[in-house]
């Protein structure tokens, strides 16, 4: 009787020892399920984050001084509007942007961020006179804002604004 005794006692801890195991191999879900928000409003998941971030538009109009390009090449992840010409940082990470636009001798065409939760489009970088182009690498943050704008003269050719993630946080 003993031993039945003692072999039930070692049954009855290596069950309670394996259910316990297979409770703490489970883990506990996130505070946080991977939405990024800015306010109440939801942006994206991390599914949507999780994959390439990327967009490449042409053909553009000034509208209000910001150049918006109507033809998307390449959109991929979430972020450009092409209505509008704004690429909303939906997810955070280091970012290359490019832009390119030719046109009259007084063309000016600057890279404008405007920080999440902030009322004003801040340069980063400019081309001109007669236009040109540039590239950067941006650290952004859930809810910035990039765009092209149109500081004077008049685009007649090869406009472009074209942006990826480089490294996701």
């Amino acid at each position: 009787m003993k031993i039945a005794g003692v072999i039930k006692v070692v049954w009855a801890m290596l069950i309670l020892a394996a259910a316990t195991l297979t409770d703490a191999a489970v883990p506990d879900p996130p505070e946080n399920p991977g939405i990024t928000t800015i306010g109440s409003k939801k942006l994206a998941t991390a599914a949507d984050c999780a994959g390439l971030v990327a967009f490449s538009a042409t053909q553009g109009s000034v509208v209000e001084a910001k150049l918006v390009l109507s033809e998307t090449l390449v959109d991929k992840g979430v972020g450009y509007a092409a209505q509008t010409g704004i690429f909303t940082t939906h997810c955070p990470g280091l970012y290359q942007f490019s832009f390119a636009g030719y046109g009259s001798t007084d063309l000016r065409l600057t890279l404008k961020r405007k920080l999440n939760q902030s009322d004003s489009w801040r340069p980063i970088v400019s081309v001109g006179p007669g236009g040109g182009s540039n590239l950067v690498l941006l650290d952004v943050e859930a809810g910035d804002q990039l765009a092209v704008y149109v500081e004077s003269g008049k685009i007649t050719d090869g406009a472009t604004f074209t942006g990826h993630r480089v490294y996701k946080r």
